[in-house]
Parts: structure tokens; sequence; C-alpha cells
């Protein structure tokens, strides 16, 4: 049923109080391993391109670009498919993503030269920076609010196991196999993966709060109904059954399709300072992931006199670090609230970058190294989980999207700029004061929004993404759901 009306149900509030049920485990999953999928894309490139270097005899310069071009790929699909999510559903996105992703990553592994590796690559790229909009967006509208945060962060944590399973993978492959084949079998590990969960996830059925903002209020009321029903599957409790079939006070609704530039226009108008503050701080947080990863690979690792075979075992200390941190995540934006866990986290971040610059052997490097590692994924993930909640459905992809591409130039920008000034320094120092510089506005905004932002621990998305009493950080409070 579609009306172009204002429309009350009690859909979302339902969906908001209801317990714990399969269908919460299975979306978990299917959406966590998404983001392994991304991640394990992201940093397989690092592990083999000494095989491809070798094999197709590239200069560094070659390897550069084939960096800059992955990182540019995800900033144009990040925006493209996150207005496309809003636009056309959440489902259909998430599915197309994971398609995309898994076609031309089997195109990778049959690459013939050096140009079509990268023109594959690119593509790959542009899936995975919808697979941040898309599935972003996604993961919190089913999730009932008591859970949510934890969930939310849980479904991000898949990013540092991606890189660990990289790491592994890598290894395996690249003393185990001549070096021409090496490569192939990498990319076409994470291929296989893709088509695996692509089977699961395709359960999933379409947001009922995007179904909503389409007038389809009888589909929305049938996903809510079909997600109430695992719990009796389940053999729930008569009280979690009444619990599930509860009637709380209808919510009303507008039907609205906007544009892309009618999107894009709220988000730097009425939602201007939370598009910032999603924007500050996913471009900080990229700025350290891909500098810190530079700096590793390039600065200190090689300063150091470590040997090339031996450098992912770094890593895999790193992302074993990495995914604490989000663990740690996944416990503090619920026990602690969004905003403190958003300030900590990228304080001690900031704090982690002195501890590199202060050491001066290989273990203290290391150290730090994995205290940034630690902090920054606790970081992102309250990050992520801030911003998807404080952004109103009809924009919530567009907005994850343009943060997410405001991101990725920080990714661009840090590793140029810290092996520039190292090259010119020659020692790590000069290359660290600069990340620092590059991570500020991350704690800048955490710390503005702790102190004027409205805490969402536990309420709706509705609630969250509309005008707080003393905020200043939001839309009027007149504005439309």
């Amino acid at each position: 049923m579609v009306t172009s009306h204002a429309t009350q149900t009690d859909a979302l509030t339902r969906l908001d109080n209801m317990p714990w049920t399969r269908f919460h485990t299975l979306m978990t999953v299917a959406l966590g391993v998404g983001w392994a999928l991304d991640s394990f894309e992201t940093n397989i490139i690092g592990s083999v391109f000494g095989a491809l270097k070798a094999q197709w005899h590239l200069s560094s310069s070659q390897g550069s670009l084939a960096v800059s071009i992955w990182v540019f790929g995800m900033l144009v699909g990040a925006i493209a498919f996150g207005y496309l999510s809003d636009r056309f559903g959440r489902k259909r996105l998430f599915l197309a993503t994971l398609l995309w992703y898994a076609a031309f990553s089997v195109a990778t592994v049959f690459a013939w030269n050096y140009e079509s590796f990268l023109f594959f690559r690119a593509m790959t790229a542009l899936a995975v920076g919808g697979e941040y909009s898309a599935v972003t967006a996604t993961m919190g509208e089913f999730i009932p609010k008591k859970h949510r945060g934890r969930t939310d962060s849980l479904i991000l944590s898949g990013f540092p196991v991606g890189a660990l399973l990289s790491a592994a993978v890598s290894w395996v492959v690249l003393n185990n196999l001549p070096a021409d084949v090496s490569w192939r079998v990498g990319f076409g590990f994470g291929t296989t993966m893709a088509l695996l969960f692509f089977w699961i996830r395709r359960v999933i059925p379409e947001s009922p709060r995007w179904l909503l903002q389409q007038g389809r209020v009888a589909d929305a009321e049938a996903v809510v109904e079909h997600i109430a029903a695992a719990s009796s599957r389940t053999g729930a409790s008569a009280e979690v059954r009444a619990a599930v079939a509860k009637r709380y006070a209808p919510v009303a609704f507008v039907v609205q399709h906007p544009t892309f530039w009618r999107n894009v226009g709220t988000l730097l108008g009425k939602y201007r300072m939370r598009c910032a503050l999603a924007s500050a701080l996913n471009f900080s947080q990229a700025a350290i992931v891909y500098g810190v990863l530079s700096l590793m690979a390039l600065v200190i690792l090689p300063y150091m006199k470590v040997s090339a075979a031996d450098m992912p075992i770094y890593y895999i200390y790193g992302n074993a670090a990495a995914l604490a941190g989000g663990l740690t995540a996944a416990l503090l934006v619920e026990a602690w609230g969004r905003r403190a866990s958003l300030f900590v986290s990228y304080t001690f971040t900031t704090l982690a970058i002195g501890v590199i610059y202060a050491m001066h052997t290989l273990a203290g490097m290391v150290l730090g190294y994995c205290l940034i590692q630690y902090g920054v994924t606790w970081a992102y993930i309250s990050g992520y989980v801030v911003s998807s909640e404080v952004l109103p459905t009809r924009i919530r992809a567009t907005g994850l999207g343009v943060s997410v591409a405001i991101g990725r130039v920080g990714a661009m920008v840090a590793p140029l700029m810290l092996t520039s000034v190292f090259a010119s320094s020659g020692t790590p120092s000069s290359a660290l004061v600069v990340l620092l510089v590059l991570a500020l506005p991350g704690p800048l905004a955490a710390a503005l929004w702790w102190w004027q932002g409205r805490e969402t621990r536990n309420v709706s998305l509705e609630d969250g993404s509309t005008h707080g009493a003393t905020e200043t950080w939001a839309e009027p409070a007149a504005a439309v759901r």
C-alpha cells in the first residue's frame, strides 16, 4: 500500500522495543561479513603488491597509484550508492554492492597487465564504498534500541577481522604458491566469501523505516511481523511473545521521494552541523588508518631494518589490537553512552600518536602502532554509530556516503604528505607530527558533540535525529520526520 499523506503506525515502536531474535543474529553476521570483505580487499593489496611489482616490473609510484585509485573509487561509490540506497532501498543496494564486488573481484584474478588490474580494482572499490553507505545505514534500522549500539559495533568490528584474515591469507599464499599465482588466489578468496554470504544476506528484508518513507505501510508492518515471528520459532517465552505483540503509541510519517540534489541541500542546510560532525570524524579516522599503515610499511619498519617478509607479522599485531578496540566500542557505546565513547576514543587515539613519536626502539614503535590501531578502531566505530543515529532515514545513506567520501580525502592526502615529509627530513618524527595534525578534527568534533550534541543511547532513530531541547547541532523542531 502506498500513501501520499501523513500516516500512523506503531511498527517502528514495536521494532525498537522487540526482544532479540534469531533474525537479529542472522542480520548481524550477514552485514558484519560485508565489512570484513571490505577490509580484506582494502588491506590485501599492501601484502601482495611485492609479488605484483616483481611480475610486472612496477615502480613504487605505480604502487601508490593503485592505492590512490582504490581510495578514489571508494569515494565515488560511497556518494553514488549512498544516494541510491536512500532512493531505491537498502536491500537492493546491499545486495547489488556485494554482487558488484564479487564480479570485479573475479575479474581482478584474471587481470592480464597492470592497466587491467587498475581498472578492475577501481570498479571493485566502487562497491566497497557503496557497502560503507548501504550497510552502515541499514544496520541500525532493524535493531531494538537497547541493543543498537552494541550490535552496530559488532557489525563494524568485522573490519579488523577482515584485516586479520587478509594478513593470514597473504602470508599463506605468498609462502606456498608461485608469485604469479599467489596474488590471484588471494583476491579470489574474497570473491568466494562474497558469493557465500550473498546467499545469507538475501534473506534480510527491506528496512521498515525506508518502506515507511515510501508510504508502503502494509509492507513495513509485514516485515515487523516477520521479525516478531522469529521469536516464536526459537521457542521464546510467553513474556517475550507478549512483548512482541504489544501495541505502542503510533508515530506519524510523511512520504518523501527526494532527489539527489535535494538530499545534498538538506545535508548542507538543516543538517549541516551533523553532516560536518560525521565528515570530521571520518576524515580524522581515515587519515590515521591510512597514514599509520603507510608509515609502518614505508617509513618505520624499513627505518628499523625489518625485512619485507617479516612485515605481515607486525600487521597481525596491529589488527589484533584493532579487534580489541572494536570489542571495547561494543561495550562502551552502551555502558558510557555515545558521546563519552566518541570523545574518549578519539582523544586516546591522538595521544597514542604521541606515544609512537616518543619511542626510539622497534618494540616501542610497534607498541605505539598497536595503541593507535586499538584507539582508532574504537573511535571510528563510535563515530559510525553516532553518525547513523543522528541523520534521518530519508537522507541517512546519502549523509553517510558524503562523510565517507570526505574521509577518503583524508585517506588520500595522509600517505602522500607523510612520505613526503619523511623524504625531506629523513626521520619518522616529522611525519608523525603531520599525522597528529591530520588527526585533530576528530577529537575536536567529538568534544563539540559531547558539549552540544544529544545522547542517542536507548532512543529511537526517529527521536535521535530530531531537535533536542538544548542542542544546536540539529534541524528546527518543526521539521517533518
